[in-house]
């Protein structure tokens, strides 16, 4: 007696396969959830810089008060890993090299766990135009 209706082979995903992809997933939506910190900071951070760098008459202010100005972005916006001091190293306020405005730069690393002793990196390093001549 032969059956035509029964395929040759078998096909479908097994317990194993299904167990497998699911710790997959689960693994990729882990590092997604410890990464999205770091990498939303960084956003906050550039937006906080587009910010002050868009604010009217902010040629004419000097670095100090560019620093008042991106902290109380930061203050707004919910960065509370850059501190007062921290923000002295790591903004610079210079010149153009074409001499029309300066250019506002931070440059920073942050730092988060990912899994047990393994830390990940974000290397921030954004540059903006600042437009009019102000106070070095």
């Amino acid at each position: 007696m032969k059956h035509d209706n029964i395929p040759a082979k078998q096909r479908g995903l097994t317990l194993w396969g299904l167990l497998m992809g699911g710790a997959l997933l689960a693994f990729a939506a882990l590092t997604l959830m410890k990464l999205f910190p770091l990498y939303n900071q960084s956003f906050k951070v550039h937006s906080a810089m587009q910010a002050v760098a868009a604010m009217p008459e902010i040629g004419q202010k000097g670095v100090q008060e560019i620093r008042g100005l991106i902290m109380r972005n930061f203050d707004v916006s919910d960065v509370d890993t850059i501190t007062d001091s921290d923000l002295r190293n790591y903004l610079k306020v210079v010149g153009n090299p074409d001499g029309k405005g300066r250019v506002m730069t931070m440059t920073y690393e942050d730092r988060g766990p990912l899994y047990g002793d393994l830390d990940v990196v974000l290397k921030f390093n954004e540059s903006i135009a600042i437009p009019g001549m102000g106070i070095e």
